[in-house]
């Protein structure tokens, strides 16, 4: 009974129990992809809270898009966009309120005005995060959390038909520019490095192709 107990409480400390991949499996990830382990264990805690319900072969493409966009969830904001003021207006559409900078954010890197709303709509938040984008970017939950509903509602529905376990489809949904332009090609081929070594870590039995994207 005390051994039971235990194991539940430690279950709950590490949620281990409920998320797709352990903390260790997400620490190994890291390390093998080539970033430092994450500095602060929120990160991995709003991962599992937010993907628990992930299949592991979901969770490896889900993951290996992370990794690439926020650099092994070092930065949650565009980093290009942080010099002076060169991304002023590049993200501008009939949904952004003026005054507003709606550039890349959060570990997926959303952008554009209609996105923040959407986000901001689907995760009960009123038109909050439109108003204020900055918010995405200031703190690990926020920044996972609007990351894994993007994923959600804006990559995976991709994955169907004969998509359904074409990588590919999910680089286009989150960067097509990658799979349109020939000079940004080898950005959507790393991600599909980086997703083979994921699922390999992840022991992913049925590996998704490479089709749906420059191929």
């Amino acid at each position: 009974m005390e051994i039971k107990l235990f194991a539940l409480l430690l279950c709950l400390i590490s949620l281990s129990c409920a998320a797709s991949i352990s903390r260790t499996d997400f620490n190994e990830v890291l390390k093998k992809t080539g970033y430092p382990a994450a500095s602060n264990s929120d990160v991995y805690k709003y991962f599992a809270e937010t993907t628990s319900k992930f299949s592991r072969e979901e969770t490896a493409m889900q993951l290996s898009h992370l990794l690439i966009e926020s650099a092994g969830f070092v930065f949650k904001e565009e980093q290009a966009c942080l010099r002076g003021n060169r991304c002023a207006g590049k993200y501008k559409d009939s949904v952004g309120l003026p005054g507003k900078n709606y550039h890349g954010r959060g570990y997926i890197q959303l952008s554009w005005g209609a996105n923040y709303k959407a986000v901001s709509m689907g995760l009960g938040m009123g038109d909050k995060l439109l108003r204020n984008p900055e918010l995405v970017s200031q703190d690990i939950k926020t920044s996972m959390h609007v990351s894994v509903w993007y994923w959600g509602k804006r990559v995976k529905t991709r994955l169907t038909g004969p998509n359904k376990n074409n990588f590919g489809v999910t680089t286009k949904a989150i960067n097509g520019i990658e799979c349109t332009n020939a000079s940004l090609r080898k950005k959507a081929q790393d991600r599909y490095r980086v997703y083979l070594k994921v699922a390999k870590i992840l022991k992913i039995q049925d590996k998704a192709k490479e089709n749906g994207c420059y191929s």
